[in-house]
């Protein structure tokens, strides 16, 4: 029998508005997009994961040039003012006080307040441990102690007092000291600003291997660690992800887009190719939908969705009447309907009784076997 000639409607999920976005449309589209979030993160992960097997531990660490800072202790503990004849000490409410070693002379490093970590914010003074006088360090000192620190030969910067935030060490939040070396690989020495400990040096490698860690960490709002906020919501994002997919999953399932091929149970359709007026005959599991029949017989429908029911693309015209699926009322014109248009993702094959006319895709392909 002839089929007459059909002329496509333009239509798509969009400009159908008496319909709304399906639910299997809309968990589709999310799927897609958070596939493509997650994805793009596993790859960092794989990327940055690969730097840190391949890197040189200790370039990146930032201490090629680094030397322990060691000074002759030039006074006895007898020496030392007591404790209780500290000056102003009551400034700071002390909880603890250290004596340290700066150069070579002894320091009360009196601390008022102070994190579990190093790192975190600390309220403290430092005294002269000789004198009992409050002491600060000076510029000239924290250069005679970047000079111990660095071993290379370069020429040092006068050192700068810097506030928090730091680029380069993200997680400090108390005041530095920052003395530059005049070197090809850019080394900067951080030098705690009240006891004047060495805290570390960072040059290019060392910034590289940071920028490493921020990526496989998602540290992208500079926490300096990775138990933030942002790492919690992509582990709820990957297993929505994985919802998501289990969802269309059973969908395609309940749909028979996933087909167990058995032996017999086959049927015979024509089917009019896009470039053929003539049928061209076939034999399809009649149990499995059209669209994944014609694909096992080598004859590839347009899809985006690869057959999920959400694009609209696998278009056919057949010779006997189909029923229409709420999805076809969804992505297909009325006119489309009403000349006879279907989805073949929406139909078994067994539904087809007579000739089939996928020539209305424009460009449904017979693949050479």
């Amino acid at each position: 029998m002839k089929i007459s000639k059909f002329k496509p409607a333009f239509s798509t999920p969009f400009t159908n508005a008496h319909t709304g976005v399906s639910k299997v449309a809309f968990t589709a589209s999310l799927h897609k997009w958070l596939s493509l979030l997650v994805g793009v993160q596993l790859l960092i992960w794989l990327a940055t994961g690969l730097y840190f097997n391949l890197m040189d531990h200790k370039k990146a660490s930032g201490n090629a040039l680094r030397e322990p800072v060691s000074v002759k202790r030039s006074f006895t503990d007898s020496e030392l003012i007591p404790l209780n004849k500290l000056k102003t000490v009551s400034e700071v409410a002390p909880q603890k006080v250290e004596l340290i070693w700066v150069l070579g002379s002894p320091y009360y490093h009196v601390i008022g307040r102070q994190g579990e970590h190093s790192y975190q914010l600390r309220h403290s003074l430092l005294f002269n441990a000789i004198t009992g006088e409050k002491a600060a360090l000076t510029s000239q000192q924290v250069l005679e102690i970047a000079k111990l620190s660095y071993s290379g030969s370069s020429e040092l910067s006068n050192p700068k007092l810097l506030q928090p935030p730091f680029s380069d060490y993200v997680a400090q939040q108390n005041p530095m000291w920052k003395v530059s070396a005049n070197d090809n690989n850019n080394t900067s020495i951080y030098i705690d600003s009240v006891t004047g400990q060495v805290l570390k040096h960072v040059n290019d490698d060392a910034r590289l291997k940071a920028l490493m860690f921020k990526l496989h960490f998602m540290d992208y709002t500079n926490t300096g660690g990775f138990n933030h906020w942002l790492i919690i919501c992509f582990a709820f994002v990957t297993l929505f992800l994985s919802g998501t997919g289990v969802t269309l999953l059973a969908k395609r399932y309940q749909r028979r887009i996933f087909s167990v091929k058995r032996n017999g149970n086959k049927q015979a359709i024509s089917v009019i190719l896009s470039h053929s007026h003539t049928p061209a005959p076939a034999r399809v599991e009649s149990e499995a939908n059209l669209f994944n029949a014609l694909a096992d017989v080598g004859i590839e429908l347009p899809s985006v969705c690869n057959g999920a029911g959400t694009c609209g693309k696998c278009k056919f015209f057949s010779e006997n009447r189909l029923r229409v699926a709420p999805t076809e009322r969804r992505l297909l014109s009325a006119t489309e309907l009403a000349e006879g248009v279907r989805l073949a993702c929406q139909h078994k094959a067994s539904e087809v009784t007579g000739v089939i006319d996928v020539s209305v895709t424009g460009f449904a392909t017979k693949l050479q076997e």
